[in-house]
Protein backbone atom coordinates (compact mmCIF):
# COMPACT_ATOMS: atom_id res chain seq x y z
CA UNK A 1 0.00 0.00 0.00
CA UNK A 2 1.68 3.71 -1.12
CA UNK A 3 1.92 6.56 1.50
CA UNK A 4 -1.14 7.55 -0.32
CA UNK A 5 -3.38 5.00 0.58
CA UNK A 6 -2.62 4.52 3.28
CA UNK A 7 -3.12 8.28 3.99
CA UNK A 8 -6.83 7.83 2.22
CA UNK A 9 -7.44 4.79 4.75
CA UNK A 10 -6.65 7.25 8.02
CA UNK A 11 -8.99 9.61 6.85
CA UNK A 12 -11.55 7.03 6.67
CA UNK A 13 -11.24 5.87 9.96
CA UNK A 14 -12.92 8.57 11.52
CA UNK A 15 -15.72 6.32 12.74
CA UNK A 16 -13.51 3.45 14.34
CA UNK A 17 -13.04 3.87 17.98
CA UNK A 18 -9.94 2.44 18.17
CA UNK A 19 -6.91 1.92 20.46
CA UNK A 20 -5.02 5.06 19.04
CA UNK A 21 -2.04 6.54 19.62
CA UNK A 22 -3.98 10.21 20.27
CA UNK A 23 -6.60 8.02 22.32
CA UNK A 24 -6.75 9.05 26.23
CA UNK A 25 -6.40 5.60 27.32
CA UNK A 26 -2.95 5.35 24.89
CA UNK A 27 -1.96 8.56 26.52
CA UNK A 28 -1.79 7.76 30.25
CA UNK A 29 1.73 8.85 30.37
CA UNK A 30 2.17 12.56 31.14
CA UNK A 31 4.39 12.80 28.26
CA UNK A 32 5.36 10.71 25.47
CA UNK A 33 7.30 10.31 22.26
CA UNK A 34 5.05 9.64 19.37
CA UNK A 35 7.76 9.21 16.62
CA UNK A 36 11.72 9.96 16.51
CA UNK A 37 13.00 10.76 13.13
CA UNK A 38 15.59 9.01 11.81
CA UNK A 39 17.32 11.42 8.99
CA UNK A 40 16.55 8.95 6.41
CA UNK A 41 14.58 8.96 3.11
CA UNK A 42 11.09 8.96 3.58
CA UNK A 43 11.74 9.92 7.73
CA UNK A 44 12.86 13.21 7.78
CA UNK A 45 14.91 15.10 10.17
CA UNK A 46 14.86 18.20 12.51
CA UNK A 47 11.57 19.53 13.04
CA UNK A 48 11.71 23.13 14.18
CA UNK A 49 7.93 23.63 13.65
CA UNK A 50 4.49 23.66 14.78
CA UNK A 51 1.83 20.84 14.17
CA UNK A 52 -1.23 20.62 13.35
CA UNK A 53 -4.80 18.70 13.07
CA UNK A 54 -7.44 18.00 11.14
CA UNK A 55 -10.70 17.39 11.66
CA UNK A 56 -10.13 14.14 11.83
CA UNK A 57 -7.42 13.79 14.41
CA UNK A 58 -4.79 13.25 11.97
CA UNK A 59 -1.32 15.20 12.56
CA UNK A 60 0.70 16.95 10.37
CA UNK A 61 4.01 18.20 10.46
CA UNK A 62 7.05 19.79 8.74
CA UNK A 63 10.88 18.77 9.17
CA UNK A 64 13.50 21.13 8.03
CA UNK A 65 16.07 18.87 6.70
CA UNK A 66 15.90 15.13 6.00
CA UNK A 67 13.86 13.51 3.13
CA UNK A 68 14.83 12.32 -0.06
CA UNK A 69 16.96 15.37 -0.74
CA UNK A 70 17.93 16.32 2.74
CA UNK A 71 15.69 19.60 2.08
CA UNK A 72 13.03 18.55 4.31
CA UNK A 73 9.39 16.59 4.39
CA UNK A 74 5.55 16.99 4.57
CA UNK A 75 4.77 14.19 7.35
CA UNK A 76 1.35 13.13 8.96
CA UNK A 77 1.03 10.80 11.96
CA UNK A 78 -2.34 9.06 11.59
CA UNK A 79 -4.73 8.47 13.92
CA UNK A 80 -3.66 5.00 14.93
CA UNK A 81 -0.28 5.95 15.16
CA UNK A 82 1.20 5.38 11.73
CA UNK A 83 4.01 7.48 10.51
CA UNK A 84 3.43 8.91 7.03
CA UNK A 85 5.40 10.45 4.50
CA UNK A 86 3.57 12.88 2.14
CA UNK A 87 6.19 14.98 0.23
CA UNK A 88 9.75 15.61 -0.06
CA UNK A 89 11.00 19.26 -1.12
CA UNK A 90 13.58 19.15 -3.66
CA UNK A 91 15.96 21.65 -2.10
CA UNK A 92 15.98 23.82 -5.90
CA UNK A 93 12.90 25.53 -7.34
CA UNK A 94 10.81 23.40 -5.19
CA UNK A 95 11.64 24.25 -2.13
CA UNK A 96 14.48 23.91 0.56
CA UNK A 97 13.86 24.15 4.63
CA UNK A 98 10.48 24.39 5.57
CA UNK A 99 10.77 26.87 8.51
CA UNK A 100 6.82 26.19 9.08
CA UNK A 101 4.10 23.92 10.02
CA UNK A 102 1.00 23.38 8.19
CA UNK A 103 -2.14 24.93 7.83
CA UNK A 104 -4.75 22.11 6.91
CA UNK A 105 -8.18 23.28 5.01
CA UNK A 106 -10.83 21.83 6.92
CA UNK A 107 -13.12 21.43 4.10
CA UNK A 108 -10.79 19.79 1.78
CA UNK A 109 -7.97 18.32 3.89
CA UNK A 110 -5.40 20.15 1.49
CA UNK A 111 -2.31 21.61 3.49
CA UNK A 112 -0.57 25.16 3.10
CA UNK A 113 2.77 26.10 3.80
CA UNK A 114 5.69 28.30 2.89
CA UNK A 115 9.44 26.92 2.72
CA UNK A 116 12.43 29.48 3.77
CA UNK A 117 14.57 28.70 0.80
CA UNK A 118 14.35 27.68 -2.83
CA UNK A 119 12.07 28.71 -5.35
CA UNK A 120 13.47 31.63 -7.86
CA UNK A 121 17.33 30.78 -9.19
CA UNK A 122 18.30 34.30 -9.77
CA UNK A 123 16.62 35.20 -5.69
CA UNK A 124 19.33 35.64 -3.41
CA UNK A 125 20.01 32.31 -2.17
CA UNK A 126 16.51 31.69 -3.49
CA UNK A 127 13.72 33.20 -1.50
CA UNK A 128 11.16 30.63 -0.69
CA UNK A 129 7.76 29.86 -1.86
CA UNK A 130 4.40 29.25 -0.88
CA UNK A 131 2.99 25.67 -1.79
CA UNK A 132 -0.20 23.45 -1.46
CA UNK A 133 -0.18 19.63 -0.61
CA UNK A 134 -3.57 18.44 -2.01
CA UNK A 135 -5.42 15.31 0.56
CA UNK A 136 -4.50 13.63 -3.02
CA UNK A 137 -0.96 14.45 -2.45
CA UNK A 138 -0.29 17.21 -5.53
CA UNK A 139 2.12 19.27 -4.55
CA UNK A 140 1.41 22.95 -6.01
CA UNK A 141 3.37 25.89 -5.94
CA UNK A 142 0.95 29.19 -5.50
CA UNK A 143 4.18 31.73 -4.95
CA UNK A 144 7.74 32.21 -5.74
CA UNK A 145 9.26 35.12 -3.12
CA UNK A 146 11.18 37.86 -5.40
CA UNK A 147 12.67 39.48 -2.69
CA UNK A 148 12.10 42.86 -3.70
CA UNK A 149 8.46 43.36 -4.17
CA UNK A 150 6.73 40.14 -2.33
CA UNK A 151 9.90 39.92 0.44
CA UNK A 152 12.09 36.74 0.92
CA UNK A 153 12.83 33.60 3.34
CA UNK A 154 8.90 33.43 4.74
CA UNK A 155 8.54 31.66 8.29
CA UNK A 156 6.17 31.03 10.61
CA UNK A 157 3.01 29.39 9.77
CA UNK A 158 0.01 30.56 8.09
CA UNK A 159 -3.21 32.08 9.26
CA UNK A 160 -6.44 30.74 7.41
CA UNK A 161 -9.22 32.94 7.71
CA UNK A 162 -13.12 30.96 7.18
CA UNK A 163 -13.37 32.74 3.62
CA UNK A 164 -10.12 30.33 2.85
CA UNK A 165 -7.82 33.36 2.25
CA UNK A 166 -3.88 32.65 4.05
CA UNK A 167 -1.43 34.97 5.79
CA UNK A 168 2.21 35.13 6.75
CA UNK A 169 5.10 36.93 6.86
CA UNK A 170 8.48 37.02 4.76
CA UNK A 171 11.45 37.73 7.73
CA UNK A 172 13.31 40.19 4.80
CA UNK A 173 13.10 41.63 1.60
CA UNK A 174 10.46 43.44 0.33
CA UNK A 175 9.86 47.35 -0.75
CA UNK A 176 11.23 48.32 2.58
CA UNK A 177 13.71 45.67 3.10
CA UNK A 178 12.99 44.87 6.61
CA UNK A 179 10.18 42.27 6.01
CA UNK A 180 6.22 41.76 4.47
CA UNK A 181 2.56 40.77 5.59
CA UNK A 182 1.38 39.23 2.61
CA UNK A 183 -2.34 37.36 1.94
CA UNK A 184 -2.96 34.72 -0.68
CA UNK A 185 -6.27 35.11 -1.16
CA UNK A 186 -8.97 31.91 -2.00
CA UNK A 187 -9.24 33.25 -5.97
CA UNK A 188 -5.51 32.21 -6.29
CA UNK A 189 -4.36 36.17 -5.74
CA UNK A 190 -1.33 37.15 -3.92
CA UNK A 191 -1.05 40.40 -2.49
CA UNK A 192 1.77 42.52 0.07
CA UNK A 193 -0.18 43.99 2.79
CA UNK A 194 2.93 45.55 4.80
CA UNK A 195 6.20 46.32 4.00
CA UNK A 196 8.61 46.95 7.44
CA UNK A 197 11.03 49.37 6.40
CA UNK A 198 12.86 49.25 10.21
CA UNK A 199 11.77 52.23 11.73
CA UNK A 200 8.39 49.87 12.29
CA UNK A 201 9.83 46.86 13.15
CA UNK A 202 12.40 44.27 11.32
CA UNK A 203 12.47 40.60 10.81
CA UNK A 204 9.03 39.50 11.28
CA UNK A 205 8.41 36.13 12.28
CA UNK A 206 5.87 33.49 14.23
CA UNK A 207 2.42 32.94 13.96
CA UNK A 208 0.17 35.98 12.82
CA UNK A 209 -3.13 36.22 14.79
CA UNK A 210 -6.48 37.25 14.04
CA UNK A 211 -9.14 38.94 16.08
CA UNK A 212 -12.89 38.84 14.98
CA UNK A 213 -12.20 42.33 13.78
CA UNK A 214 -10.25 40.81 10.66
CA UNK A 215 -6.90 42.86 12.31
CA UNK A 216 -3.81 40.66 11.93
CA UNK A 217 -1.46 40.59 15.19
CA UNK A 218 2.34 39.62 15.45
CA UNK A 219 5.31 40.28 16.36
CA UNK A 220 8.91 41.48 14.81
CA UNK A 221 12.15 40.26 15.91
CA UNK A 222 14.08 43.25 15.50
CA UNK A 223 14.16 46.82 14.53
CA UNK A 224 11.60 49.66 15.84
CA UNK A 225 13.46 52.86 17.68
CA UNK A 226 15.38 50.51 20.15
CA UNK A 227 16.26 48.17 17.22
CA UNK A 228 15.14 45.12 20.02
CA UNK A 229 11.33 44.61 17.95
CA UNK A 230 8.22 45.60 17.90
CA UNK A 231 4.36 44.45 18.45
CA UNK A 232 1.77 45.43 15.83
CA UNK A 233 -1.89 45.46 14.45
CA UNK A 234 -2.44 45.82 10.77
CA UNK A 235 -5.81 46.74 10.22
CA UNK A 236 -8.06 44.98 7.25
CA UNK A 237 -7.37 48.44 5.20
CA UNK A 238 -4.11 48.09 5.66
CA UNK A 239 -2.81 50.66 8.21
CA UNK A 240 -0.05 49.02 10.54
CA UNK A 241 0.09 50.02 14.27
CA UNK A 242 2.77 49.63 16.39
CA UNK A 243 1.31 48.53 19.87
CA UNK A 244 4.74 48.28 21.82
CA UNK A 245 8.45 49.11 21.09
CA UNK A 246 11.23 46.68 23.29
CA UNK A 247 14.40 48.64 24.67
CA UNK A 248 16.56 45.60 25.51
CA UNK A 249 16.04 46.19 29.54
CA UNK A 250 13.91 45.12 32.06
CA UNK A 251 10.96 44.35 29.18
CA UNK A 252 13.19 41.94 27.41
CA UNK A 253 14.13 42.21 23.69
CA UNK A 254 13.74 40.67 20.24
CA UNK A 255 10.28 39.03 20.61
CA UNK A 256 10.07 35.35 19.43
CA UNK A 257 7.18 33.12 17.79
CA UNK A 258 3.89 34.08 17.91
CA UNK A 259 1.22 36.29 20.22
CA UNK A 260 -1.66 34.62 22.09
CA UNK A 261 -5.01 36.87 23.18
CA UNK A 262 -7.47 37.09 25.83
CA UNK A 263 -11.26 38.00 25.58
CA UNK A 264 -10.10 41.73 27.00
CA UNK A 265 -7.45 42.60 23.96
CA UNK A 266 -4.76 41.44 26.09
CA UNK A 267 -1.97 40.15 24.15
CA UNK A 268 1.29 37.52 25.22
CA UNK A 269 4.29 36.29 24.10
CA UNK A 270 8.04 35.97 25.17
CA UNK A 271 11.57 37.68 24.16
CA UNK A 272 14.70 35.82 23.76
CA UNK A 273 17.20 38.43 24.54
CA UNK A 274 17.56 41.73 26.44
CA UNK A 275 20.66 42.41 24.34
CA UNK A 276 22.54 45.01 26.20
CA UNK A 277 22.67 43.54 29.73
CA UNK A 278 20.16 45.24 31.59
CA UNK A 279 17.39 43.03 31.10
CA UNK A 280 16.74 39.33 30.97
CA UNK A 281 19.53 37.38 29.33
CA UNK A 282 17.55 34.19 28.70
CA UNK A 283 14.15 35.86 27.95
CA UNK A 284 11.16 36.72 29.83
CA UNK A 285 7.26 36.04 29.03
CA UNK A 286 5.04 39.46 29.24
CA UNK A 287 1.71 40.62 28.68
CA UNK A 288 0.98 43.55 26.64
CA UNK A 289 -2.63 45.26 27.80
CA UNK A 290 -5.02 46.85 25.04
CA UNK A 291 -3.73 50.39 26.65
CA UNK A 292 0.14 49.67 25.77
CA UNK A 293 1.41 48.85 28.91
CA UNK A 294 3.88 46.05 29.03
CA UNK A 295 4.06 43.40 32.20
CA UNK A 296 6.54 40.98 32.17
CA UNK A 297 5.36 38.21 34.33
CA UNK A 298 8.33 35.98 34.32
CA UNK A 299 12.09 36.18 33.53
CA UNK A 300 14.14 33.01 33.21
CA UNK A 301 17.39 32.53 35.21
CA UNK A 302 18.69 30.10 32.26
CA UNK A 303 18.64 27.17 34.89
CA UNK A 304 16.01 24.25 35.98
CA UNK A 305 13.42 26.95 34.71
CA UNK A 306 14.55 26.80 30.97
CA UNK A 307 16.33 29.50 28.77
CA UNK A 308 16.19 31.37 25.33
CA UNK A 309 11.61 30.49 25.01
CA UNK A 310 11.05 29.92 21.70
CA UNK A 311 7.87 29.43 19.41
CA UNK A 312 4.08 30.66 20.10
CA UNK A 313 2.51 31.06 23.55
CA UNK A 314 -0.48 29.33 24.08
CA UNK A 315 -3.28 30.86 26.76
CA UNK A 316 -5.45 28.43 28.09
CA UNK A 317 -7.76 29.69 31.50
CA UNK A 318 -5.39 32.17 32.16
CA UNK A 319 -2.20 29.73 31.84
CA UNK A 320 0.67 30.41 29.51
CA UNK A 321 1.92 27.25 28.06
CA UNK A 322 5.65 27.17 26.23
CA UNK A 323 9.12 25.65 25.71
CA UNK A 324 12.11 26.75 25.88
CA UNK A 325 14.98 25.74 23.58
CA UNK A 326 17.93 25.52 26.60
CA UNK A 327 17.82 25.15 30.23
CA UNK A 328 16.68 22.57 32.39
CA UNK A 329 18.85 19.52 34.10
CA UNK A 330 20.32 18.79 30.72
CA UNK A 331 20.40 21.90 29.13
CA UNK A 332 17.77 20.19 26.94
CA UNK A 333 15.18 22.70 27.30
CA UNK A 334 11.67 22.67 28.93
CA UNK A 335 8.01 23.12 28.86
CA UNK A 336 6.66 25.60 30.88
CA UNK A 337 3.75 26.94 32.04
CA UNK A 338 3.20 30.25 33.67
CA UNK A 339 0.24 31.69 35.57
CA UNK A 340 -0.66 34.93 34.07
CA UNK A 341 -1.89 36.64 37.26
CA UNK A 342 0.84 35.53 39.53
CA UNK A 343 3.77 35.09 37.60
CA UNK A 344 4.72 31.76 39.10
CA UNK A 345 6.21 28.86 36.28
CA UNK A 346 5.84 25.42 36.16
CA UNK A 347 8.02 23.02 34.21
CA UNK A 348 5.96 20.92 32.85
CA UNK A 349 8.62 18.34 31.75
CA UNK A 350 12.49 18.52 31.41
CA UNK A 351 14.07 17.46 28.21
CA UNK A 352 16.72 14.68 28.86
CA UNK A 353 17.76 14.56 25.27
CA UNK A 354 17.06 10.76 24.71
CA UNK A 355 13.37 12.01 24.50
CA UNK A 356 13.89 15.47 22.42
CA UNK A 357 15.97 18.34 23.39
CA UNK A 358 15.85 21.52 21.56
CA UNK A 359 12.15 22.51 21.02
CA UNK A 360 11.80 25.43 18.80
CA UNK A 361 7.75 25.59 17.74
CA UNK A 362 4.76 26.06 20.30
CA UNK A 363 2.34 23.50 21.31
CA UNK A 364 -1.04 22.71 19.56
CA UNK A 365 -3.40 21.23 22.20
CA UNK A 366 -5.95 18.36 21.13
CA UNK A 367 -8.38 16.76 23.58
CA UNK A 368 -6.92 16.80 26.74
CA UNK A 369 -3.39 16.54 25.91
CA UNK A 370 -0.43 19.48 24.11
CA UNK A 371 1.66 18.08 20.79
CA UNK A 372 4.53 19.69 19.43
CA UNK A 373 8.40 19.04 18.30
CA UNK A 374 11.28 19.05 19.44
CA UNK A 375 14.12 19.83 17.09
CA UNK A 376 17.03 17.18 18.15
CA UNK A 377 17.47 14.30 20.46
CA UNK A 378 15.52 10.96 20.34
CA UNK A 379 17.02 7.33 19.28
CA UNK A 380 19.05 9.15 16.34
CA UNK A 381 19.28 12.52 17.58
CA UNK A 382 17.49 14.17 14.74
CA UNK A 383 14.31 15.33 17.00
CA UNK A 384 10.98 14.42 18.11
CA UNK A 385 6.83 14.63 17.37
CA UNK A 386 5.64 14.28 20.96
CA UNK A 387 2.35 14.83 23.25
CA UNK A 388 2.23 16.06 26.79
CA UNK A 389 -0.45 16.14 29.42
CA UNK A 390 -0.31 19.41 31.57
Amino acid sequence: MSALQSRARALALLSIVAVAAFAPSAQALPYKVLHAFAGAPGDGANPYNNVSFDDHGNLFGTTNLGGATNAGEIFEIAQDGTYLFLHSFDGGSGGLDPNAGVTVDPATGDLYGTTTFGGKANCRMACGILYKLTAKGKFKILHKFDDFKSGRYPAGQLLRDGAGNVYGVTTSGGPGRGGTIFEHTAAGKFQTLHAFTDSDGFQPQGNLLMDRSGNLYGATYAGGAFEYGTIFKLSPKGKLTTLYTFAGGDDGGYPTGGLDRDEAGNLYGATDLEGNGTGAPFGTVFKLAADGTLTTLYTFAGGADGADPSGNILRIKGKLYGATSGGGAQNAGVAYEIDAASGAETVLHDFADSDGSGPRAGFVKHHARFYGTASGGGADSDGVVFSLKP
